[in-house]
């Protein structure tokens, strides 16, 4: 028996669901959007280390050049990150601040 759902003008349409398929298909994109999740969490994982290793070269950085350099303890707290920020970028090896 045709459900009248899927009559019209006569011709029986066969791309209705069955009310069975739904539960199916909510169980796939639950599975589908988990699956995804979990992926992009894994691929945040280089990206979380590698940003926790340059907070902690910054902060190294900075706690050297308020220690060691009594030359910059007149520079303020930006200027003294931002030279930190060159360090831990690979712009600077050997730190020779000139000062004018």
């Amino acid at each position: 028996m045709i459900d009248s759902r899927s009559k019209l003008n006569g011709y029986a349409l066969s791309f209705y669901m069955s009310p069975n398929k739904s539960p199916k298909i909510i169980k796939y994109c639950v599975i589908t959007s988990t699956a995804a999740i979990v992926l992009i969490a894994i691929s945040l994982i280089p990206v979380s280390k590698k940003a926790g290793y340059w907070n902690r070269c910054i902060d190294k950085t900075v706690r050297w050049i308020n220690e060691k350099e009594i030359d910059l303890k007149g520079w303020d707290k930006e200027a003294k990150e931002s030279l930190a920020v060159a360090v831990c970028n690979g712009a600077v090896y050997e730190p020779k601040v000139q000062m004018k």
